[in-house]
């Protein structure tokens, strides 16, 4: 729980609390995520969206291909890949990049964070300049670490 970002969690918390069905989709892979989702974030793994590979059942086991499952989790493939799975698009979908716009567009609230902090953690706003245009030119609300997170882990 070291390296969390704190406000996640308490976010998780605040959705569930209202009532809301909290996943991940992260263009990181879907099996990895599972992996300590459930523990660090109390999402079951069977609400970790995430490219993955197709598997096939084969003589009573499960073979992992070599091939993806819906293609990349990235861009576009985000708003798809949570369709497929919910069969909904996002009520509320928080983000952090340019392979976050279609689902923060595709949401109904949606939420940048930008990762301006170099004290506390690492800036990195490079890969997120289109989704900062974006959320001025659609109204989205945009969360600065160094100015809206009084604690980051």
């Amino acid at each position: 729980m070291e390296l969390v970002y704190r406000p996640m969690p308490e976010l998780f918390d605040l959705l569930r609390a209202g009532g809301f069905r909290v996943s991940v989709c992260s263009g990181g892979g879907r099996d990895f995520m599972r992996v300590f989702a459930e523990d660090t974030w109390g999402i079951p793994k069977e609400n970790i969206i995430g490219s993955a590979a197709a598997y096939t059942y084969t003589g009573g086991r499960l073979v992992r291909s070599r091939e993806l499952l819906g293609g990349l989790d990235l861009g576009p493939g985000k708003p798809e890949h949570i369709f497929a799975h919910t069969g909904r698009l996002p009520a509320f979908a928080g983000g952090n990049a340019d392979v976050d716009i279609e689902m923060l567009r595709s949401a109904a609230f949606a939420l940048l964070v930008r990762h301006d902090d170099d004290r506390r953690e690492y800036a990195y706003t490079k890969g997120a300049e289109a989704s900062l245009a974006a959320a001025g030119q659609l109204g989205w609300t945009v969360v600065s670490m160094k100015s809206d997170w009084a604690t980051l882990f």
